[in-house]
């Protein structure tokens, strides 16, 4: 049988139970509240990002369709420089600018002379004197194939100026005596443009950056500054070097493809930085993003291809920041909410947790205790009405029953009384009818042989009722030993016993009884048996009845006692052995003969069976046939 818990304890364990489900399910949607959130977070930051790279857009495709509606002119410009030039030996840089912007009323021209080691040796654009283009391997191509006569013109992308911040387009051709290389630029004042834009949508977020993005070069507009330095192809380069190791950290998932564009050597390798970071931003319509609620700013990347330029030519890249100050707050608020509902259902489990304890398991644990020692309970201030019933039906059903049993034992002991004088009383007349009808006996008298008959078969029917009745009161509490019987001899005592019964009664009796059997058995009990069986057969046998006795050996070293008799069919042999059964209800008998028959059989593993075919009805027994165990003071005697 499994151990079984106790009330406390279901009680406990399933308040811990409910407490960790309660604990797991609050973790649970505190979790899926936070992903709400961030989700949340992430959405209107995406948005905002949107509605900004949208507008920078617009403001990118109105320049670059002013460079696109300029085109041919900055063609014809061009032209113009390098006739000058050829025809003008000694010119002015100066002069040439002022006659080339003469008729220019949007934008501005300006003129660069560049020598064979693609070097500026003079341009109208003072800061870029000198300055050394050579640097960038894709640049020299440029150059070596206008130098060869592989192109005749050569028009750049739009690029920012690192020292006015104004967006430029460059147009390159060969000079008529080969040696040198006319670039004329194309200048609109896109800054304060830009500018006022950057500033107007800036407030709306924590950060805003906005990249210029070229074959050769990523360079970020300052709009901090109200003066700016010239930077050359190397610190450009540097920058944009920065700018991709910046990306790598924010987007991982890229960062083995952008550190490896910053491995090249820009001065042996061509590098194409719009289409390489092209890759990255596979879906330029999709922004790259970065929000974790751990770190301190969230960022959005978009890569913008304007309207008006091809995907080889210049891109806008927008960095848009925001202070995950306001994410973390819901968040947190979002924490303390869920503690604050945790703790507060913790307190009603523990409230209802002792409320129960106190109110219910403790009641029912003390109750039960009471019914276990067999006490009345007397459990005071018991506020739930079942365990209220409970106790109070329990004390008086415990009050009942205990006043039942008082009865009964007093009714007991008044009939063990009753049957004790009874057996007394029995005692004293048998005593004087045995020793008067001896003395008439003695004496001879022949007119009185018949009742003396008479006395000796009721004397002997009355010692048979005593000893059962004795055998009866005494069973319980007197512990009956087997010992070593000789089966044959015992019998044949008991028929002798019978024998007046028998005559006064008018039936003959026939017997086979083998010699030397031995049993192991209570005399008293053994006596019980055939006692029991013989008076049967005779109270219950037709007048003049044979009544046959027979006991044998079996080849199974049992034996075999059986009685029969001449009789009426018995109704129900099965019954027979059980108490107060009667078969025939006109007879005065108190059926406890054969009960206590089938009790002796029961306790000596004694195998009984009744048949009755052709008005013989038989009562047979199978006793194992075995010695008693010598113990230590029956082997003394014998020694």
């Amino acid at each position: 049988m499994k151990n079984s818990l106790k009330l406390n304890q279901y009680h406990f364990v399933i308040s811990i139970i409910i407490l960790i489900l309660l604990f797991v399910s609050l973790s649970i949607q505190y979790h899926f509240t936070k992903d709400i959130i961030i989700h949340g977070f992430y959405n209107k930051t995406y948005k905002d990002s949107l509605y900004i790279r949208e507008n920078f857009r617009l403001a990118f495709d109105k320049i670059q369709y002013d460079f696109r509606v300029h085109e041919s002119m900055n063609i014809q410009k061009l032209d113009f420089v390098v006739d000058y030039i050829s025809k003008h030996k000694n010119y002015s840089i100066n002069a040439l600018e002022n006659e080339l912007n003469q008729d220019v009323n949007f934008g501005k021209y300006e003129v660069f002379i560049i020598n064979k080691n693609y070097i500026i040796e003079d341009s109208s654009y003072k800061p870029d004197i000198n300055l050394d283009l050579g640097i960038y391997k894709s640049n020299k191509t440029i150059f070596d194939s206008i130098f060869n006569k592989k192109i005749d013109i050569h028009i750049t992308p739009v690029k920012i100026d690192s020292a006015s911040m104004n967006l430029k387009r460059y147009i390159l051709k060969l000079s008529d005596d080969e040696k040198k290389v006319i670039q004329i630029s194309f200048v609109l004042n896109s800054y304060k443009s830009i500018k006022e834009l950057y500033i107007k949508l800036e407030k709306t977020i924590s950060a805003l950056d906005i990249y210029v993005l070229s074959k050769n070069m990523i360079q970020k507009l300052d709009f901090e500054s109200s003066t700016f330095r010239k930077l050359d192809f190397k610190e450009n380069w540097n920058q944009s070097r920065k700018f991709l190791h910046e990306l790598s950290e924010v987007l991982p998932q890229y960062k083995k493809q952008i550190l490896h564009i910053t491995l090249k050597d820009i001065s042996k390798n061509k590098i194409v930085l719009n289409k390489e970071l092209s890759k990255i931003f596979i879906d330029e319509n999709k922004l790259l993003s970065n929000i974790h609620s751990s770190n301190k700013n969230s960022y959005h990347y978009s890569l913008t291809n304007g309207l008006f330029n091809n995907n080889d030519e210049t891109k806008l890249i927008i960095k848009t920041t925001f202070n995950n100050n306001v994410l973390e707050k819901e968040i947190n608020k979002s924490f303390y909410t869920f503690i604050l509902i945790f703790l507060t259902l913790l307190f009603i489990l523990l409230f209802l947790y002792l409320f129960v304890l106190n109110n219910v398991s403790l009641k029912l644990t003390k109750i039960v205790e009471h019914i276990k020692n067999n006490k009345n309970s007397n459990e005071e201030n018991i506020i739930v009405k079942e365990i209220n019933e409970l106790q109070t039906n329990y004390n008086k059903l415990h009050n009942q029953l205990n006043n039942e049993v008082k009865r009964n034992e007093l009714l007991l002991l008044e009939n063990k009384e009753f049957i004790a004088d009874m057996v007394h009383q029995i005692r004293t007349p048998l005593t004087v009818i045995m020793a008067n009808a001896s003395r008439i006996e003695m004496k001879g008298y022949d007119d009185v042989q018949e009742f003396v008959k008479q006395i000796n078969s009721s004397i002997s029917m009355l010692s048979n009722s005593y000893e059962d009745l004795s055998y009866i009161i005494s069973n319980d509490s007197i512990e009956y030993k087997a010992v070593n019987i000789n089966f044959t001899n015992f019998v044949n005592e008991r028929i002798e016993f019978f024998k007046h019964i028998l005559e006064a009664n008018n039936k003959t009796l026939e017997y086979k009884i083998e010699k030397n059997i031995n049993i192991c058995m209570n005399d008293i009990e053994l006596e019980r048996l055939i006692d029991n069986n013989i008076s049967n057969a005779i109270k219950h046998s037709t007048r003049n009845a044979k009544i046959s006795i027979y006991l044998e050996k079996l080849s199974n070293d049992k034996v075999l006692l059986s009685f029969q008799s001449d009789g009426k069919t018995i109704k129900n042999p099965d019954l027979l052995f059980n108490k107060n059964y009667r078969e025939n209800a006109s007879k005065r008998s108190l059926g406890l003969g054969l009960h206590m028959v089938k009790t002796i059989c029961d306790k000596n593993d004694i195998q009984y069976k009744v048949s009755s075919i052709n008005n013989i009805n038989s009562f047979i027994y199978t006793l194992n046939k075995i010695k008693c165990p010598l113990i230590l003071k029956d082997l003394k005697s014998i020694n």
